[in-house]
């Protein structure tokens, strides 16, 4: 039997972002491993002429390794594994393993009947977040519902809205009122703010909080901690509301 090693070399040029789930960074092992076991290690995986995505959509840079007798391989996008006679696609397992990402989740139908009767664009529905719930998104103490930035799937405001929570009223950020589908069906209303966090690095951290009314959100939905849920953003009109979909009870 032969065993193929991996070394952190072998991911050096590959580009992570926030919004890989588990399943993503298992499924960059597997190519790599693949790609590897197929052509070896003096092919020099991650060397290209050209900016090629890989069959598992991570971006691959043009910066070359530094191994020796290095050629330049193509990476193709569909490879094909013989066994017994019988082709499978690897391409093809890759795209149905991710099924269950939070890219491909899609809003329950209930609600995007709700979004229309309410006025709202179904094709303009987006994933903001899905979460779990801490203590402190539940507390009446502190009233907030936290969108922290780097957890997003998508970004939902127009850049005059952003704008606009850049800027202070007094000593106060700025609000947006927007409309809110609660996990009961209720329609009802609540601010959304932006809200920058300094850290003991010196650095600081962005978050978007629906804030005023989410106390009343909290207790009409029997929301707690460890409750799953996403938030869904669409527009009526040109105005931006949500959807908080509640995933379990």
């Amino acid at each position: 039997m032969v065993y193929t090693m991996l070394s952190v070399d072998d991911f050096s040029s590959m580009e992570c972002t926030s919004s890989m789930t588990r399943m993503d960074y298992l499924l960059a092992v597997c190519e790599v491993f693949l790609l590897k076991s197929m052509y070896g290690e003096e092919d020099g995986l991650m060397n290209h002429h050209q900016e090629e995505k890989s069959i598992l959509d991570f971006v691959i840079s043009k910066r070359k390794r530094s191994m020796s007798k290095t050629r330049p391989r193509k990476v193709t996008e569909k490879f094909i594994c013989n066994n017994n006679g019988c082709e499978k696609s690897i391409i093809k397992k890759a795209v149905e393993n991710r099924g269950n990402s939070i890219m491909n989740r899609e809003l329950d139908i209930e609600f995007k009947n709700l979004i229309i009767c309410n006025g709202g664009s179904p094709e303009s529905v987006k994933l903001v977040i899905e979460k779990t719930l801490f203590m402190t998104d539940v507390k009446p103490e502190e009233g907030r519902f936290s969108i922290p930035q780097k957890q997003m799937s998508n970004s939902f405001l127009e850049p005059e809205e952003d704008a606009h929570l850049n800027t202070r009223n007094g000593g106060k950020m700025c609000e947006m009122k927007v409309m809110l589908i609660e996990p009961s069906r209720r329609i009802s209303e609540i601010n959304l703010r932006k809200w920058f966090m300094n850290k003991d690095n010196g650095k600081v951290s962005l978050s978007y909080v629906l804030v005023t009314y989410w106390n009343e959100v909290v207790r009409r939905n029997n929301l707690e901690c460890d409750t799953k849920v996403q938030l869904w953003a669409f527009r009526k009109g040109v105005d931006l509301c949500f959807a908080l979909v509640k995933l379990q009870d």
